[in-house]
């Protein structure tokens, strides 16, 4: 983190004062947020290779809008323009929304969720390092509550070589002229399952494994091949993150307790919940691949300034987020429940701390005297 000097009226302070995390790193704020957006780029291409371009519409709408808010909030508070842009924070932002939004979603619904994302969450907070949710989340829970119609009907099915279906021009009818996204829609299903397109009807597969669970019936979606099958783009993304995530390790980016601790988290969870209420719980398996579990596990979690700050707290923080996400996925209102969970936990960061303080120095130390 970059140390300014403050000035308080006549005299100038020497030490700089910087938001938390304050951790000691060789690398600068913006180094890490490239980094960041490089390892999140394998994902990024896999997923318009299987959902076509709409996911760069998104990005581009989600980059162009986040640059404006960045500029606007450094103008309010009489910043220097180049100088909050150059730590690319709004660029990893885009990029994660770009992921996790559906792919033909109104351009007007990407402006509003990046305004609220940047402006409401990130800057009325006082901008990178004050933040207490993760902006990419919050923007993500903005547009699934306040238009779920649309996120669940402009959703694709993953397809080998979507992106020549899903050309740039016909993504760019749908997002921008908002043509229907109907007659997409059932090319991409055709071509993925072309024996169960009936069985996949809901707004999303993960929707359609839920609904399947809940009715307790036999249903062949239940049992996936993630191998050979049409069912194998979800496991090439989730091996994507996974390489993403070893990238961030190699540089030291990321905590990999707070990985291995939510990886481990997920599987007991799941395990467990599967044993005792199998018919709405899926096994550890799915709950990586389906959904947004292997991007938040590397990507979001991991964020140093909206997760918990000390080193048991950040464990208990991974352990919440893991058990959060196979609950409400099993039992909440909505499909997948990443974004909720990540929020929830994010709240729950700051008792996380005081609650895992470690004690002072020389406090304490005899139980006598």
């Amino acid at each position: 983190m970059s140390n300014p000097k403050i000035t308080t009226g006549s005299s100038r302070q020497l030490l700089g004062i910087s938001p938390a995390p304050h951790l000691h790193s060789g690398l600068k704020t913006g180094t890490i947020m490239l980094i960041t957006s490089a390892a999140l780029l394998p994902a990024w291409f896999l997923t318009m290779y299987y959902y076509g371009f709409g996911c760069l519409w998104q990005f581009l709408i989600c980059a162009g809008t986040a640059l404006v808010c960045e500029s606007t909030a450094a103008l309010l508070r009489s910043r220097s323009i180049f100088d909050n842009l150059l730590d690319y924070s709004f660029l990893v932002t885009a990029l994660i929304l770009s992921l996790t939004i559906p792919p033909l979603t109104p351009w007007y619904l990407t402006v509003s969720l990046t305004v609220f994302a940047i402006l409401f969450v990130k800057q009325m907070f006082g901008g990178l390092g004050m933040n207490i949710f993760n902006p990419a989340m919050a923007g993500f829970v903005f547009l699934l509550i306040s238009a779920p119609s649309v996120v669940f009907n402009t959703v694709l099915t993953p397809s080998d070589g979507a992106y020549q279906t899903a050309t740039l021009d016909a993504t760019y009818e749908i997002i921008f002229k908002e043509n229907s996204p109907l007659p997409l829609q059932e090319t991409l299903k055709e071509l993925s399952y072309p024996s169960h397109v009936d069985e996949i009807s809901g707004a999303t597969f993960l929707e359609s494994l839920k609904t399947a669970r809940k009715a307790g019936g036999d249903n062949t979606l239940v049992h996936v091949d993630f191998i050979e099958s049409n069912y194998s783009p979800y496991l090439y993304l989730a091996l994507a993150y996974a390489f993403g995530g070893l990238v961030l390790m190699g540089f030291r980016i990321i905590f990999k307790r707070m990985v291995l601790v939510f990886a481990l988290s997920i599987i007991v969870f799941s395990s467990l919940g599967k044993l005792y209420f199998s018919d709405v719980v899926m096994p550890p398996l799915q709950q990586f691949l389906f959904g947004g579990t292997m991007i938040a596990m590397f990507f979001i979690i991991t964020d140093p300034v909206t997760n918990a700050g000390t080193a048991k707290g950040r464990i208990t923080f991974s352990i919440l987020c893991a058990f959060l996400i196979v609950l409400i996925r099993a039992f909440g209102s909505y499909s997948d429940s990443v974004a909720f969970a990540v929020m929830l936990s994010n709240a729950a960061a700051p008792l996380i701390d005081v609650l895992t303080r470690r004690r002072s120095f020389g406090s304490r130390f005899k139980r006598e005297g």
